[in-house]
């Protein structure tokens, strides 16, 4: 009998999307409209991201706004940080929303938001979050 010969393929995925992280005391409407403005883009109101509270068992829901950029091939989704509930992302407390960039942007098109950003007199600050933990990573795969 001859052995059969077995190869494993391994890879690593890599997430194809940025978040950035944005501290602003506005609610999430008038937060979209100046974002609207800077970027030139147009985020419409999606229905309500839905997660499971992992501790209490309780559905929590997020606003969120989309919007396809067709010309640079990217989708932008702007998510609220904050619920009646608790957050969404209980380790970075300091950020009211998370703006995710999908299509996997190039570094100079993301720093060009970011510097658009910080220039909207009602955002205190945003910046690039770097790194999730593999558990949070999964909150944003939609």
């Amino acid at each position: 009998m001859v052995k059969k010969k077995v190869h494993k393929l391994t890879f690593n995925v890599e997430n194809d999307y940025k978040l950035i992280g944005i501290a602003s005391h506005e609610n999430d409407y008038r937060l979209t409209w100046a974002i609207n403005k800077a970027l030139g883009v147009t985020l419409i109101r999606k229905e309500d991201l839905k997660l499971v509270h992992p501790k209490h068992k309780i559905e929590v829901n997020y606003s969120i706004f989309n919007y396809n950029d067709e010309n640079n091939y990217v989708n932008y989704n702007l998510i609220s940080n904050k619920s009646e509930k608790g957050f969404l992302l209980p380790e970075i407390k300091n950020i009211d929303f998370v703006l995710k960039v999908s299509g996997d942007p190039e570094i100079d098109f993301l720093n060009n938001i970011l510097v658009s950003l910080k220039k909207i007199d009602i955002i205190i600050t945003a910046y690039i979050i770097e790194e999730l933990p593999d558990k949070l990573n999964k909150a944003f795969d939609f």
